[in-house]
């Protein structure tokens, strides 16, 4: 299997440490400021551009694997269309849902393979909190907390026209994966602080099911304070929590035993990497789609909505 890597920045850097170990051979590397540094970090034997359309021409790839700033998306699906080349494109699916459902339309009429990188769905943690039973699902909480991502190419996460702020880029994990695990949603109420750079927002979701959410998301964490993730589902018979400031491995116990495994075997990257590849190889649909983009992205543009206005936003008001 043949990969190109469009971008070179976080992302790329995440998922160039996966395809190290992983039966892909990367043939192209693509990033506006020359990527020949990151290719020889890792050792591929791929080939440098400053352009992804001459990319995809002359490496003849089976994918390409989309890592680049959020508001340029929707150009590099329309470029890889083009040439025929199916894509995995990291989260956010894009900016506005104008250009979500234009990417969803691009790659339905080119007929390519798409997937948008969900991650959360793809950590054994998440999963198995998914599957466990806990009787009537009555509260979840999820809490994802980071300093600043002054990391980003030109700041460009600080630009909320480019990035689209704390919901559209850090939230999104997880409203998709509450999404995913109890269903649709009925509306959101949202509060956030901005400071400069700095931005702190909380979500509560009604599920149509009656059941409540909470989401927090932080990019206003000191930089002494690592990377955390907390999750907690109650429902009427069982209790799932977990933290990744923990140090033991996922655990669960039941009336006859306990199972303990490690989550750090196969991270979600490579999980969300070996499905899309393998719906390559056997022609089957990835497990997130086009349209559960688009309905992340809603609910994250809904939470934004609420926030601006201090009122209650239903995800079917959001239409743009």
């Amino acid at each position: 299997m043949r990969v190109c890597i469009a971008g070179s920045g976080f992302m790329a850097r995440t998922h160039a440490v996966e395809y190290a170990q992983m039966d892909i051979e990367v043939v192209g590397v693509a990033s506006p400021s020359g990527p020949d540094e990151f290719v020889a970090e890792f050792g591929f034997e791929a080939e440098t551009y400053t352009d992804v359309e001459t990319m995809l021409q002359e490496t003849d790839p089976d994918y390409v694997d989309i890592c680049t700033p959020t508001h340029t998306h929707v150009e590099l699906v329309r470029t890889a269309a083009a040439a025929g080349v199916d894509v995995f494109l990291e989260k956010p699916i894009a900016r506005t849902l104008s250009e979500a459902h234009e990417i969803d339309e691009i790659v339905a009429d080119a007929g390519l393979t798409f997937m948008v990188g969900h991650v959360a769905r793809f950590f054994p943690n998440y999963r198995n909190a998914r599957d466990l039973a806990i009787g009537n699902e009555g509260v979840a909480r999820a809490r994802r907390l980071s300093p600043f991502p002054d990391w980003g190419s030109d700041n460009w996460f600080a630009n909320r026209e480019k990035s689209g702020g704390i919901f559209v880029d850090l939230a999104i994990h997880d409203l998709d994966y509450l999404r995913w695990c109890w269903g649709d949603i009925e509306r959101v109420f949202a509060r956030r602080h901005r400071d400069d750079e700095s931005e702190h927002g909380f979500v509560t979701i009604r599920f149509e099911s009656g059941a409540v959410g909470y989401v927090e998301s932080s990019w206003a964490q000191p930089d002494s304070r690592p990377f955390t993730v907390e999750l907690e589902f109650a429902g009427d018979d069982g209790l799932v929590e977990f933290s990744s400031a923990e140090e033991s491995a996922y655990a669960e116990w039941t009336d006859g035993e306990a199972t303990v495994e490690s989550p750090l075997a196969r991270n979600g990257y490579r999980r969300e990497l070996d499905h899309f590849v393998s719906c390559l190889e056997d022609g089957s649909e990835p497990e997130v789609g086009a349209s559960a983009g688009i309905e992340a992205l809603r609910l994250a543009l809904a939470a934004e909505r609420s926030a601006d206005r201090g009122v209650p936003v239903a995800p079917e008001e959001v239409t743009k």
